[in-house]
């Protein structure tokens, strides 16, 4: 009788067990199906032949990835999606998902990327992009070497790069970070003769640097703002583009979306294309313009140019200078604003005087929308100057 009552007891056991594990198992097609959606979202269309798990990791088999307006598609092979949760509301977690290799060929051109590793990823139930609970998203995004090739020849580089985004905890902005190291650029085989001379006469065959991006986007109002975007080219020179716009809602994305999937197809549509053209100028009445600046840090570019240009000229590097700096009034006295050619006029003879570095800069004192941007480059185009705060500063 005690026998009796152990077996049935661990018979109970093992039932209870059972039911608790297939509640917990892992819905796979589900997971893929708001996996797809996702990307749907963003304009991408996914799909896959399988869905299977296995404990808390999921296998999609045969990936493919077409991005709306674009005729290649990527083979993503099987992927497999590690550390799956589902939070009782229908969104998705994955710990990591990565792939060893992704190359595809268009024509002469061939690109390869490695070493893929995304971490942290967010899958939402409802892929509405009502905030940024229900968006697509993941924390870290890493690769290894990036080759593009034109004709057999890797004329562009990427070692890594690495891109980390974070969620503030009232769910009202992102912050984005991204850097790429290791580039490298190969002009030695571009074929215009002309060009290839230039290059060689200034050294600039092969180039190595790398790039960074910095920035963040608040939702409610949608600033977006890229407080750093740059690109060190060894020997060169550093080019950074810093830029705050607002605006850029949410809604503003979603209509953004809604035009390219509206235009998928109709690339060689002159009429269509004419139309998305109309479209995107009354989406941008919606943005607000808050600052621009470009800076450039030189490294040598600049008396390297004045070289081959004065050389081209027959002249030295200051006759080619002193030329520039007395032919600058002249052709800025088209835009008919003295107060800013002549300021103009100062920091660009400055620099090139002594090139160490120089910045345009649009820092309006109030945010300015961009219809009224459009307004006055038609109307009167010599008053966006002073209409956006337009400063040139050279060696600062």
């Amino acid at each position: 009788m005690l026998a009796h009552h152990i077996r049935s007891g661990v018979l109970a056991s093992a039932t209870l067990l059972a039911s608790a594990q297939l509640s917990l198992a892992l819905d796979a097609n589900d997971f893929a199906n708001k996996l797809t959606q996702a990307y749907a979202t963003g304009g991408a269309s996914v799909t896959y032949d399988s869905a299977t798990a296995s404990g808390d990791d999921i296998t999609m088999t045969n990936l493919k990835m077409t991005v709306a307006g674009e005729a290649s598609t990527f083979n993503l092979g099987d992927l497999v999606f590690e550390g799956v949760q589902e939070d009782g509301s229908g969104n998705y977690t994955v710990s990591s998902v990565s792939e060893n290799e992704i190359s595809f060929s268009q024509e002469e051109v061939s690109i390869s990327l490695k070493d893929i590793k995304v971490e942290n990823l967010f899958i939402p139930a409802d892929s509405t992009m009502s905030s940024l609970d229900n968006m697509f998203f993941y924390d870290r995004a890493s690769t290894g070497p990036l080759v593009v090739s034109v004709e057999g020849n890797d004329v562009f580089k990427i070692a890594r790069t690495d891109t980390r985004t974070t969620k503030s905890s009232d769910g009202k902005r992102m912050d984005f970070d991204a850097r790429a190291d290791g580039l490298e650029i190969d002009l030695s085989s571009i074929p215009d003769a002309e060009a290839q001379q230039a290059i060689n006469g200034m050294g600039y065959q092969y180039l190595s640097g790398d790039m960074v991006i910095q920035g963040y986007w608040n939702v409610p109002d949608g600033e977006l703002t890229l407080s750093d975007y740059a690109m060190t080219l060894n020997d060169v020179g550093r080019l950074g583009l810093s830029f705050s716009i607002s605006g850029y809602t949410l809604d503003f994305v979603k209509g953004l979306q809604e035009l390219q999937r509206n235009m998928a197809g109709k690339e060689g549509d002159a009429q269509a294309q004419q139309a998305m053209g109309l479209a995107v100028m009354g989406m941008m009445q919606q943005l607000t313009f808050n600052n621009l600046a470009v800076r450039f840090d030189d490294a040598s570019l600049t008396n390297k140019v004045l070289d081959m240009v004065a050389s081209q000229q027959g002249m030295t590097r200051d006759q080619m200078v002193q030329g520039v700096q007395a032919m600058l009034p002249f052709a800025l006295s088209q835009l008919n604003n003295p107060e800013f050619q002549k300021s103009v006029t100062e920091a660009v003879s400055l620099y090139l005087a002594d090139p160490r570095n120089i910045e345009i800069a649009a820092r309006p004192s109030n945010p300015v929308p961009f219809a009224s941007l459009v307004g006055a480059a038609m109307g009167a185009p010599q008053s966006l100057p002073n209409v956006l705060n337009v400063t040139v500063s050279a060696n600062q």
